[in-house]
């Protein structure tokens, strides 16, 4: 075999507290990650000895090669297995970017697993998690590969085996949110408050981010009175679920124009677990 494609899926945070601040810097956290059937493509292939590493997507130079976590990942499992990985990437994005929907976490844990795979690395999924920790956060869940319960920094997981049978609406405010800036935010507000944001919030980002933007606070809150809405990660994806399309309707007529908008189902487990020992 000399190529794989894979499907690379988002998740949602159906809920997220921030706990305290590690001396590492790092941010210990309680959420529950939810897989949804939104993906990014992948398509790893082998290339001939002593060829540089390319990673190339469907959004132009910003995020190609060494600016893509998919360069540093295939970098890292080189290092890991004192192997040269001589391939190319491509990666169709269809998931947003600074969305707060893990879409380069997701990329960095399938070619985490789709490399281990394609040149019989041999390794399991808990080095591959393991690997993944040093990359970002997420990327043990997404190597993981099913429904979670997570604290730690992320990476202490819980599998949740119950089933979800609502549907989401996923809205994109055309925003690119920063969790570098988001959790220095939240680091630069008193205890008190703190405090008080775990308590009454199912989010403890939200307040902060519709503050950054009085438009999306607005809107926020016309749409948060029709149907109940939820941030995922840092944002800027807000979500609601439902059961049946009527539920929504009033939403959809309402929804800035600039915003886009997705229908999404959730998965009980992620494609990538089928190149998994």
């Amino acid at each position: 075999m000399s190529e794989i494609k894979l499907k690379c899926p988002a998740k949602l945070n159906l809920n997220l507290s921030v706990l305290r601040k590690r001396s590492d810097g790092m941010h210990e956290i309680k959420t529950q990650f939810q897989l949804i059937n939104l993906f990014d493509e992948l398509l790893i292939k082998k290339t001939a000895k002593n060829s540089p590493i390319s990673v190339k997507t469907n959004l132009g130079t910003s995020i190609d090669d060494k600016n893509n976590i998919v360069f540093e990942a295939i970098k890292t499992l080189s290092d890991h297995t004192d192997k040269e990985l001589y391939c190319d990437v491509e990666i169709k994005k269809n998931i947003p970017l600074g969305g707060g929907l893990g879409g380069g976490s997701s990329n960095a844990a399938a070619v985490l697993i789709g490399v281990n795979f394609l040149f019989k690395l041999g390794l399991s999924k808990h080095e591959l998690m393991q690997i993944g920790k040093k990359l970002g956060a997420d990327v043990p869940f997404f190597i993981f590969g099913k429904n979670a319960h997570a604290t730690g920094i992320g990476e202490k997981l819980i599998e949740e085996k119950e089933l979800i049978q609502m549907k989401y609406l996923l809205l994109f405010p055309q925003i690119h949110s920063s969790t570098k800036d988001l959790f220095l935010q939240w680091d630069n507000l008193n205890k008190k408050t703190q405090r008080l944001i775990a308590q009454s919030e199912e989010n403890s980002f939200l307040p902060i981010f519709l503050d950054n933007d009085a438009e999306i606070k607005k809107n926020f809150e016309k749409l948060n009175q029709i149907n109940s809405l939820k941030l995922s990660g840092t944002g800027s994806t807000i979500f609601c679920a439902y059961n049946e399309y009527k539920e929504i309707e009033k939403t959809l007529k309402k929804i800035p124009t600039k915003w886009r908008h997705s229908f999404c189902e959730p998965l009980q487990c992620s494609p990538l677990l089928t190149y998994l020992k």
